[in-house]
C-alpha cells in the first residue's frame, strides 16, 4: 500500500464508490421499472372492472327496465318515446359487446333476440304476449347475460388480487436486495477508505509536525528546525524532500535577514537623534530587503533637499488653493451685489420713466423733481452702502479677535439673502443665545456664506420643490453650535469626509472647483480650533460649525 501513490490510491477508493453506485442505481432503476409495471397491471385491472360496471351491467340494466316499461307503457305516445331510448342503448351496447370475449357476445345476441321479440309483440298490439315474453325467456336471458358479466368482474378482481399479492412478494424481496447490496458496499468502501486514509494522514501529520518545527523556529523557540522523515514513496514524500530543502534555505536567509533588519533599526534609531552619515552596510537575502537598504541610504543622502522641496512645494499649493478661493469667493460676491442691486436699480429706471413722462406731459412740479432727487439719491446710497459692506465682507481679518457669532451669521445671510429670494429659497434664522467666540470673524462669515452659496445651488440644480434653509443658532457649555440644514436631498458622495477634501466637488466641473469647503475646514479647525461636520438627514444634508 505505501507503495501506490495517493492519486491511484483516490481512484481507487473513489472507483469502487463509483461502481457501488452504479449498481445502486441498476438495482434502483430495476425496482422503480418493476414498479410500474405492476402498478400499471393494478390500474388495467381497476379499469377493466370499472368498465364492466359503468359500459355493460348499469346500462344493461337500464336496457332491462325500458323493455318492462315499453310492455307496460299506458299509451302509444310514451311507448314511441322508450323506443327511441332502447334504439340508442341497443347500439352502444351492440357495438362495446364486440370487445367482449365469444361467449358474452352470444349471451348478448340471444337476449336482444328475445327483447327485439317483446318489442315486435307490442309494435303489433299483441300486449299480452309481449308481458309474457318479457316475464319469461327475456327475463331468464337476461339474467344469465349478467351473471356471465358478473363472472368477468369477479375474474378481474381475482387477478387483481394475485398481481398485487406478487408485488408485495417481488418488492419484499427486492428491498432485501438492495439492503444487502448497501451493507456490503459500505463496508467495502469504509474498509478500503479507513486504510488509504490512515495512511495519508499519518503522512500528513509527519509532514505537519515538520511545519510546525519551522513555525516555531520562525517565533525563535528554537534554534534550528528538524528534517521531516517520511517513507511513503508517494508524492507526500517527494514533498517531504521538497520542504527540508527549502526550510534549510529559509532558515540560513531569515538569519541573514535578521542581521540586516537589527542593522536597519541601529541607523533608523540614529536617523531619529539627528545624525545622517549612517548607513546600511549588511546584506539581505529578500529582495524587498535589498529594495529597502538601497531605499534607505537614498533617502539619507536626499534627505534634507527633499524636506525642502516638498516644503515648496505645499507652500505652492496653499497658494493655489487661497487664490483660486478667493476667485471663487469673488464670483459669488459679484453674482451676489447684482441680485442686490436688481431692485434698486429697476426703482431708478422707474424713477427716469416716472421724470419723463411728466416732463412730456410739462407736469413736472419742482415739488415732484426734488422728492424724486432725493429718492434717487438714497437708492444710490444704498448701492454704495451695499459695496461698502461686500468689500468689508471680503477683506481678511489680520489677527484673532472677541466676535459676536449671531452678527457673524447675519452678515453672511445679508450678503445671499437677495440671492435666496430671487430663487424664491426660504431661509430661517433660529437664535438660541449668542456667544462671544475668538478668532477670525470675517473668515467665520465666509464659511456660513460658502455652506449656505452650495445649499442655494443644490437646491435650484435639483429643483428642489419649496427650498428652504434652517439656520440654528445654540450657545452650548463650552462651544457655540451653528447648525445649517436644507432639504435639497442630500450630499451624493461615499465616505461623506470626501466633501472637504481639495479639489472634490459634486458639481459640474463649470460649476465648482471643489476648494470652498476645503478652506471652510482650514478656516475653522486649522485657525480657530474649531470642529466642522457634515451629515444626511432624512429632507437633506446638515451642516455643524462648533467654536469655542
Amino acid at each position: 500500500m505505501k507503495k501506490i501513490k495517493i492519486e491511484y490510491k483516490l481512484f481507487l477508493l473513489f472507483g469502487v464508490a463509483f461502481i457501488g453506485m452504479i449498481f445502486l442505481a441498476h438495482k434502483a432503476l430495476s425496482v422503480s421499472e418493476e414498479n410500474i409495471t405492476s402498478t400499471r397491471t393494478l390500474f388495467e385491472n381497476s379499469t377493466t372492472i370499472q368498465s364492466l360496471q359503468e359500459h355493460y351491467i348499469e346500462p344493461l340494466n337500464l336496457l332491462r327496465e325500458m323493455s318492462l316499461s315499453l310492455v307496460m307503457s299506458p299509451n302509444e305516445s310514451f311507448r314511441r318515446s322508450i323506443e327511441q331510448e332502447l334504439i340508442s342503448s341497443i347500439a352502444k351496447l351492440d357495438e362495446r359487446f364486440l370487445s367482449l370475449d365469444p361467449e358474452s357476445q352470444t349471451a348478448w345476441q340471444e337476449y336482444l333476440r328475445l327483447l327485439n321479440q317483446t318489442r315486435l309483440y307490442v309494435s303489433q298490439g299483441f300486449e299480452e304476449g309481449a308481458f309474457v315474453n318479457a316475464n319469461t325467456t327475456e327475463r331468464t336471458r337476461y339474467y344469465e347475460l349478467l351473471e356471465r358479466l358478473k363472472a368477468l368482474q369477479s375474474k378481474e378482481i381475482t387477478q387483481a388480487k394475485g398481481n398485487f399479492a406478487h408485488i408485495q412478494e417481488r418488492a419484499k424481496i427486492l428491498k432485501y436486495e438492495v439492503i444487502l447490496a448497501v451493507v456490503i458496499l459500505s463496508i467495502l468502501v469504509f474498509l478500503l477508505g479507513y486504510f488509504l486514509s490512515r495512511h495519508i494522514v499519518s503522512s500528513i501529520l509527519t509532514l505537519q509536525e515538520g511545519l510546525q518545527d519551522f513555525f516555531d523556529y520562525l517565533e525563535r523557540k528554537i534554534p534550528r528546525p528538524k528534517p521531516i522523515s517520511l517513507q511513503s514513496r508517494d508524492e507526500l514524500e517527494e514533498m517531504s524532500k521538497l520542504l527540508n530543502h527549502n526550510i534549510l534555505k529559509a532558515a540560513r536567509d531569515i538569519e541573514q535577514d535578521i542581521l540586516f533588519v537589527e542593522n536597519a533599526i541601529s541607523v533608523v534609531t540614529q536617523l531619529k537623534s539627528g545624525h545622517l552619515s549612517s548607513r546600511l552596510e549588511s546584506m539581505a537575502q529578500a529582495h524587498e530587503l535589498k529594495l529597502l537598504k538601497n531605499v534607505i541610504n537614498d533617502m539619507i543622502d536626499n534627505l534634507e533637499s527633499k524636506i525642502k522641496e516638498e516644503i515648496e512645494k505645499r507652500s505652492e499649493q496653499e497658494k493655489l488653493l487661497i487664490q483660486q478661493s478667493k476667485l471663487a469667493s469673488m464670483g459669488e460676491m459679484i453674482g451676489n451685489i447684482a441680485h442686490q442691486w436688481r431692485q434698486p436699480l429697476s426703482e431708478l429706471g422707474a424713477i427716469l420713466m416716472n421724470l419723463q413722462v411728466k416732463h412730456h406731459f410739462k407736469d413736472l412740479t419742482e415739488e415732484t423733481f426734488k422728492a424724486q432727487v432725493e429718492r434717487t439719491n438714497e437708492i444710490t446710497a444704498f448701492m454704495s452702502h451695499t459695496i461698502s459692506d461686500f468689500q468689508n465682507f471680503f477683506t481678511p481679518s489680520k489677527i484673532k479677535e472677541p466676535f459676536s457669532v449671531r452678527l457673524a451669521c447675519e452678515k453672511a445671510i445679508a450678503i445671499i439673502e437677495a440671492s435666496l429670494r430671487y430663487h424664491n429659497i426660504i431661509l430661517e434664522f433660529r437664535e438660541r443665545g449668542d456667544r462671544i467666540a475668538y478668532g477670525y470673524p470675517n473668515e467665520y462669515s465666509q464659511v456660513v456664506l460658502n455652506i449656505l452659496s452650495n445649499a442655494k445651488d443644490a437646491l435650484i440644480s435639483r429643483e428642489i420643490p419649496h427650498p428652504r434653509i434652517h439656520i440654528e443658532l445654540i450657545n452650548g457649555k463650552n462651544y457655540s453650535v451653528v447648525k445649517i440644514e436644507d432639504n435639497a436631498g442630500g450630499i451624493r458622495a461615499h465616505p461623506m469626509e470626501k466633501i472637504f477634501e481639495p479639489y472634490f466637488t459634486t458639481k459640474h466641473s463649470r460649476q465648482g472647483t471643489g476648494i470652498g469647503l476645503y478652506m471652510s475646514k482650514m478656516i475653522i479647525e486649522k485657525n480657530m480650533d474649531g470642529i466642522i461636520t457634515v451629515e444626511n438627514t432624512a429632507e437633506g444634508a446638515r451642516f455643524k460649525i462648533k467654536i469655542r
